[in-house]
């Protein structure tokens, strides 16, 4: 019997774009802090998204200071070393999330386009600050259940996500600087590094052929970018504070974390999808990054 493939997929078909794509949503907190608080100087690998509710803040960011204002909004991207101090005479209250895609092209769309600083008069800050009253709101929500404060949170960081693809920088010369050059390249590494790790963890997933080159290559991959493998070494350590070779380190137990917590994938296979050439040696690698074995790291709750 001869089968009319057309009868199935008919005359045209439209597709929606492939998702693809690990999202982090964490450190989300709401705090009041009593006059004269500073936390220590800190840099994060995920963006930093934070409202001042009430009082005044100064937050150190690279070489620049800013004093932010109640209802005023902050966006610090990866890689930037800040500090934050309450300068008001009375307490302060702030809330601050964290989150992370590992989408590189969105990714540098977000850095090359925010500002730091989203005040009232800013044509964006009305869409910022009702997703961020949306993660509020979940605190004040007496049915929220775990599971389902999950959820919200998740939904409301994608529209976030949505908002700041959108995003068109108004300050400009600050972005013009030596200092957002020097950046902007150093995180250009990382994201081609990210990309190339997550490309190969892919492409061993179910494969055990043990010839595989398993190798993330730095220098060549910042070659790629038109830069000089010596001057990324360079700015990758002054924007990261690391070298490139324990950023990728840092990705593998970043994925590690998560395939672990996904019971029916075996630790061989995670292994495998890591790099490693059998058990042990992940094992071994597992254990000095948490100084704990994969399959005690696994019972954790």
């Amino acid at each position: 019997m001869e089968i009319n493939i057309q009868n199935y997929i008919g005359y045209r078909m439209d597709l929606l774009p492939r998702i693809d794509w690990n999202i982090r949503f964490f450190g989300a907190h709401k705090q009041t802090v009593h006059p004269g608080w500073s936390m220590t100087k800190e840099y994060h690998h995920a963006f930093e998204i934070l409202i001042v509710l009430e009082g005044v803040q100064e937050t150190r960011l690279e070489n620049e200071s800013f004093e932010v204002h109640q209802n005023d909004i902050l966006l610090i991207p990866p890689g930037f070393e800040h500090k934050n101090k309450n300068i008001a005479n009375d307490s302060m209250t702030y809330f601050c999330a964290h989150f992370d895609v590992d989408e590189p092209a969105l990714r540098m769309k977000i850095m090359k386009n925010c500002d730091w600083v989203y005040t009232p008069s800013n044509p964006s800050h009305s869409r910022l600050r009702a997703c961020i009253q949306q993660w509020l709101d979940i605190f004040n929500d007496p049915d929220m259940t775990v599971s389902k404060a999950k959820l919200r949170a998740q939904i409301v960081l994608f529209e976030l996500l949505e908002i700041l693809i959108d995003l068109q920088p108004m300050n400009t010369e600050s972005h013009a600087n030596q200092s957002m050059t020097t950046a902007k390249h150093a995180k250009e590494i990382a994201e081609a590094i990210k990309s190339h790790f997550r490309q190969q963890v892919r492409e061993r997933h179910g494969n055990t052929d043990s010839d595989v080159d398993d190798t993330v290559h730095i220098q060549p991959i910042i070659a790629s970018l038109g830069i000089s493998p010596n001057y990324g070494l360079e700015i990758f350590q002054k924007i990261y504070h690391m070298s490139p070779r324990k950023y990728l380190s840092d990705l593998k137990l970043q994925e590690a974390k998560v395939l672990l917590h996904q019971p029916e994938i075996s630790l061989t296979e995670i292994a495998l999808r890591l790099g490693y050439k059998n058990l042990s040696h992940f094992s071994r690698q597992f254990k000095k990054w948490t100084q704990m074995s994969p399959t005690e790291f696994r019972k954790l709750k």
